[in-house]
């Protein structure tokens, strides 16, 4: 499924290249300096992205910002923010963990692009004003 969903996205968008194949069932797609992990997990599909380095004096309070946005996931879209094994990077993730539609696959994924948009406005914006939160 995620293959022929791929292969559908590369002709619509009418890219010059393929998204590039990480392995398996793993593409990524660029967008700006993010890359976005669109991976086959069971019958669905996971999206993720590292937002980057919330830099340490900034940590809590920034944590606090995503603790906000996970909330009832009304910040992400249904996607949800932590952070990576160093504990130093902020990530995004949405799993979707059924068979999805073409249409389906793409509202998951242009709403995943939007979220990571506003995140990394997030991280940029509390880097610059880390007081307010």
């Amino acid at each position: 499924m995620l293959k022929e969903h791929i292969t559908q996205l590369e002709k619509e968008l009418e890219l010059p290249y393929p998204l590039g194949q990480e392995g398996g069932d793993y593409y990524a797609l660029l967008l700006e300096n993010t890359k976005i992990i669109i991976e086959k997990v069971l019958q669905g599909f996971q999206l993720s992205a590292n937002l980057g380095e919330v830099g340490e004096e900034l940590q809590e309070s920034f944590f606090t910002t995503m603790l906000r946005g996970n909330l009832f996931a009304q910040a992400t879209d249904g996607s949800f923010l932590g952070l990576d094994e160093t504990g130093k990077n902020a990530v995004l993730q949405f799993f979707h963990p059924e068979k999805a539609s073409y249409r389906e696959f793409k509202e998951a994924l242009e709403d995943f692009m939007n979220c990571v948009d506003f995140w990394n406005e997030q991280i940029e914006e509390h880097k610059k004003n880390p007081q307010q939160v």
